[in-house]
């Protein structure tokens, strides 16, 4: 069974892209809190970071860059995803979201976007053409995955990456949903700043921390950090080729097996069972061939594949592409947990490559608030269905397989989408 690896972008701005791409726009409002909550946040915010010291000297920083890093921080009251904890007895509301509407995954792809980044990422293969060798031969993962995955990031660089890397961490460690995620990333970049790889003030981030060209997280950075310019340093922040390097070396490191596409789209037909979906259900692209699954437009399935472990990805369902996935497509899943952003990158990479849109459109489907899924998802559960390892109101892999199942219990027709008519059936 393929494991995903909660370790990347389970925080990060990409994620949250994704879902705001998709369902319209999950900005959270600012932060409403009072003056004298603000006061005495300061106060505890100081003292948290000092009592960060004993950490931050078992990691090899010193007393010097750790004051001088304390001393660049600040809370910033801004930034999305905040819930505040609780101090001298007043604690604000956590900063809201807009209830958006999950609508049809389709909405995630425009074709014009793709199109001209696709445009632009075969600009790039050319312009950083040595790179790009050095990186498929030392690594294995083809040239426009790489560049798809820089093209999805920061738009191939012409994205503005404005926040402190190191405050935006602190506030999200201090005052964040997930401080016990952030707070070894803060550490992080304090081990960066150590190194002196580049000026502390360069290091800059989204507003969930990724850095770079290409949006790595700090701990990740100090993991797998490439030179890809032979300049004796990893980079990721001014050397593009550093930057691709590492996020090479990153998906090499998470099973990127070379020769193999990243998923091959298949025709949606009865022939293959949507319940079957996700990494722990794989089996041989030979047995979904004996099970009817036919390759779009026609197309022939390599004889090499036929012993090559594969699984069943249906985004959407049955309103949607299907694919049969490698075990690449989940070393992509590792950059970013969404199902929705490794179909992103995968076309983008086979645009850059010369190819197209998906053949299968996305079809218009029942579109729900995520508070409105998750007490769908409750109900799921109650009945004995897995929907994943929390109920989080997003209709992954787990919820859409549970639905198809429980559509076969009520003799109903199984496209694996929690529509209207299955919520008005569940007990």
């Amino acid at each position: 069974m393929i494991r995903i690896q909660k370790h990347h972008r389970l925080a990060s701005a990409a994620l949250v892209c994704t879902l705001s791409i998709l369902a319209g726009s999950v900005s959270g409002n600012a932060l409403e809190v009072s003056a004298s909550y603000k006061k005495n946040a300061e106060k505890a915010f100081d003292g948290f970071l000092q009592n960060l010291w004993p950490e931050a000297q078992q990691r090899g920083i010193s007393r010097k860059v750790f004051d001088a890093s304390v001393r660049r921080i600040s809370l910033q009251w801004n930034i999305p995803d905040l819930a505040p904890p609780k101090i001298a007895g007043e604690q604000p509301a956590a900063s809201r979201k807009r209830q958006a509407e999950f609508g049809s995954p389709g909405r995630y792809f425009s074709d014009k976007s793709l199109s001209q980044l696709a445009q632009t990422g075969r600009r790039n293969l050319g312009k950083y053409a040595s790179a790009f060798a050095r990186i498929e031969k030392t690594t294995g993962v083809p040239k426009e995955v790489v560049a798809a995955i820089w093209g999805r990031e920061t738009a191939f660089s012409g994205a503005k990456i404005p926040h402190s890397a190191i405050s935006v961490l602190a506030t999200q460690a201090f005052l964040g949903r997930r401080p016990d995620f952030f707070r070894p990333e803060l550490l992080a970049i304090m081990e960066i700043a150590q190194r002196g790889i580049v000026p502390a003030s360069q290091l800059k981030s989204s507003w969930a921390g990724a850095m770079g060209h290409t949006q790595m997280l700090p701990g990740l950075y100090l993991k797998y950090a490439s030179d890809g310019d032979g300049d004796g340093k990893s980079d990721i922040w001014n050397s593009i080729p550093d930057a691709l390097a590492t996020t090479a070396t990153f998906l090499k490191a998470s099973g990127w097996k070379p020769g193999l596409s990243w998923a091959y789209e298949v025709e949606q037909s009865s022939a293959l069972d949507c319940t079957l979906e996700g990494p722990d259900q794989g089996r041989p692209v030979s047995d979904w061939i004996a099970a009817g699954a036919t390759r779009v437009a026609g197309r022939k399935w390599p004889a090499r594949l036929n012993n090559v472990k594969s699984y069943v990805i249906m985004p959407a369902g049955r309103f949607g592409p299907a694919f049969i996935a490698t075990d690449n497509y989940y070393a992509i899943k590792n950059y970013n947990e969404s199902d929705l952003y490794v179909l992103y990158v995968g076309n983008l990479a086979d645009r850059i490559a010369g190819g197209g849109a998906f053949k299968t459109g996305w079809r218009k489907v029942d579109t729900f608030t995520r508070p409105t899924m998750k007490k769908v998802q409750s109900k799921m559960v109650a009945l004995g269905y897995n929907v994943g390892d929390s109920i989080d109101g997003l209709i992954g892999f787990r919820t859409r397989t549970a639905t198809g199942m429980h559509q076969k219990k009520l003799g109903m027709a199984v496209d694996c989408w929690p529509n209207r008519p299955f919520i008005a059936r569940l007990k």
